[in-house]
This record gives C-alpha cells, structure tokens and sequence, in this order.
C-alpha cells in the first residue's frame, strides 16, 4: 500500500517511530523552502529512515539530540553510500523540530571557547551542513588541517 507524504512525495507504507508524525510537515517545509521534488524526495526518505532507527533504539522524541543523526548515518553507511546532502536533511529535520518545539533545544557549554574551538567549530559545522560531508571525511580534514 501507496503512502501519499505531499503531491511531490510517495511511500511504499507509512512512516514509523517517533518522528512519523512531522514527516509531512518536513517535506511541507521544504517545498516552501524551494528545494526540487528529488532532492524533497531524499530528504523525506532520509528522515523516514531515521525515525525508524530511532524506533529501533526506543529513543523516545523528547530524547533525540544531536548526536543522533550523526550516529544514524554511520549506522547507514554500513549498507547505503553516503549522499551528500544526508547530514544537512536530517540538521533541516531536527531545525524544523525544535522550531516546533517537539525536541528540546540543545544546552549550550558554560565553558568559553578559545577563538581557536570557534574558529574550529565553526569550520565543523561548515563541512557538516553546507558541505554535507560524511563524519569520516571531517575527521580526516580536521587531521590535516589540524597542522595549520
């Protein structure tokens, strides 16, 4: 049985675990955003993929935080090649959430950072959400550039 997520996005059944609820609502988002139907298309299959991992785990919505999507796509990269957009959709995702305030915003550190954590951070979430690089591309740039 056919799924209809929006009039750009079809399923072969209906999302499961703690974010089936927002997966409408996500591709909604992103087709007012502007994004093409195949890159919704991905992004809404990512997501689905996502919350059933979670429903694996029991990770109830009220616990997801950011480490979870970056344990989800080493999970993934197991059986699926890495796209590069899968970081950003599920940053989009979790954004869109806490947005709703269906997830808890991130606590931030009491500790200050250096300029050299900020700059390097900032570098971090650069390769993760505009780059879309998988974690162990990072890793291995933070390695070299870790010289400079």
């Amino acid at each position: 049985m056919r799924y209809n997520v929006d009039g750009q996005v079809v399923l072969l059944r209906a999302p499961e675990g703690p974010l089936a609820a927002y997966i409408k609502r996500f591709a909604a988002s992103l087709s007012e955003q502007g994004y093409a139907s195949d890159s919704i298309h991905r992004q809404v299959l990512i997501a689905v993929g996502f919350s059933q991992w979670l429903k694996r785990r029991d990770v109830a919505l009220r616990s997801i935080t950011s480490e979870h999507p970056s344990r989800y796509l080493r999970y993934r990269a197991r059986w699926a090649r890495p796209s590069q957009g899968d970081g950003a959709a599920l940053n989009h995702l979790l954004a869109l959430l806490r947005g709703l305030g269906a997830i808890p915003a991130e606590k931030m550190s009491l500790r200050r950072l250096t300029p050299r954590e900020r700059c390097t951070e900032a570098y971090e979430l650069y390769l993760r959400e505009v780059r879309g690089l998988a974690e162990a591309t990072i890793v291995n740039t933070f390695r070299s550039s870790a010289r400079f």
